[in-house]
């Protein structure tokens, strides 16, 4: 009796682990759909979604920002492989007057510009 408490346990916990774990992987293949930005500039609310037929983001962590371009690494939703638990496709990013691009996250470390804005006009343009 006592064996099949500790293995039930075990499985219980191992798999809490992985329906929770999953929201902290970082999603590589988010691709940039549409965008706008506030009338003040402050604001620049986006859709994305992932390239792949499997799997949601729930947000994003911005590395960068200010006086630097923006780094955003994005993160896969809660609950397992392709669970839209905590899944959303519509975002929201502080832009200041000095910021000037926007990259997403790659395979590899890397980063791909997604939006930069227009030095002439200052619009954000897809590049």
């Amino acid at each position: 009796m006592k064996k099949e408490k500790i293995l039930a346990i075990t499985v219980i916990v191992l798999t809490l682990s992985f329906l929770v774990g999953t929201g902290f992987c970082k999603r590589t293949d988010v691709a940039l759909f549409d965008y706008s930005v506030s009338e003040d500039g402050a604001k620049l609310t986006f859709n994305a979604h992932v390239m792949s037929s499997m799997g949601y983001i729930r947000g994003f962590k911005d590395k960068g920002g200010g006086a630097k371009p923006h780094y955003l690494t994005f993160y896969s939703a809660f609950g397992g492989l392709n669970s839209s638990f905590g899944a959303k496709s519509e975002f929201e990013l502080e832009l200041s007057e000095n910021d000037t691009e926007i990259y997403f996250n790659r395979a590899g470390g890397g980063y791909e510009l997604v939006l930069q804005k227009n030095e002439e006009t200052g619009e954000w343009v897809k590049p």
